[in-house]
């Protein structure tokens, strides 16, 4: 096995017979100083893998993931592939992209989405408003509650949202069009705030469901209040399911005061 380093990238060659992950945590090490978002593994060139090889990129999920930082594997070959999915754990934890461009891709989005929080809090503001961003509800109606019930220039209004990944997918697995989408959605919702009305920060949260995420993810930011728009109340089918059970789980389990609020029909 020949591991080379270039940028962002650790690139395999060869084949991989046994567990690796130390030798390749080396180089990985390196990169993660310049690139603390997160690595790619590019496969490309590998020509097989053994059980035990494949066990190399279970233990190179954890380290990553401890660091609170990416890995994406990127080029796998269809042998690789089928040897990877059959071992347990490597299946399930192993996010994958179909190059090194779409995991750059999602890598960049991340950077992009989450930059704007990470180091942005000097302390806390007065209160924290808490503005989940799902499909569903009025996300500019949402920004406009918490903009009237901030005290101007002292409370913080965080934007989260929350990109739903189905159970069959790693939580970090690359998803370029809902990344996409929720680059596009922060960046719609944020123009609509004005800057005056309360200091403004958005992220976005990788969740399995978006309920409750926004339950630990207020609680774990220790918001204030939790703040709901709705353009209308849907009368029956999905949504109006998925909306009954967002307000009662807000209700029956959120930490903090929760304002749920539907739009004046005459505006």
């Amino acid at each position: 096995m020949i591991i080379e380093t270039r940028e962002d990238v650790v690139r395999l060659s060869g084949t991989l017979h046994k567990n690796q992950w130390m030798t390749i945590k080396a180089a990985a090490n390196l990169l993660l100083v310049d690139h603390p978002e997160g690595i790619i593994v590019d496969c490309s060139s590998m020509q097989g893998i053994s059980d035990d090889g494949a066990k190399t990129f279970l233990e190179a999920m954890r380290d990553i993931e401890a660091a609170h930082s990416r890995i994406i594997v990127a080029n796998l070959p269809e042998q690789v592939m089928t040897k990877c999915r059959s071992i347990p754990g490597v299946r399930s934890q192993l996010p994958i992209a179909d190059s090194v461009e779409a995991a750059r891709a999602s890598l960049r989005a991340a950077k992009t989405m989450n930059s704007k929080l990470h180091g942005a809090d000097s302390g806390k503001r007065g209160a924290l408003l808490f503005v989940p961003l799902i499909a569903g509800i009025d996300l500019s109606y949402g920004v406009t509650l918490a903009q009237r019930t901030a005290n101007i220039g002292k409370a913080e209004i965080r934007l989260v949202y929350f990109l739903e990944v189905v159970r069959t997918l790693p939580l970090n697995a690359p998803m370029p069009e809902q990344e996409e989408n929720a680059t596009r959605t922060l960046e719609e919702v944020h123009a609509l705030a004005n800057p005056n009305l309360g200091h403004v920060q958005e992220r976005v949260e990788r969740v399995r469901e978006a309920v409750d995420g926004i339950v630990a993810t207020a609680k774990a930011q220790n918001a204030d209040r939790i703040i709901i728009g709705l353009a209308k109340i849907p009368e029956e089918g999905e949504e109006s399911e998925k909306v009954a059970r967002l307000i009662q789980t807000l209700i029956k389990r959120a930490h903090c005061e929760v304002i749920i609020a539907r739009k004046n029909q005459n505006e």
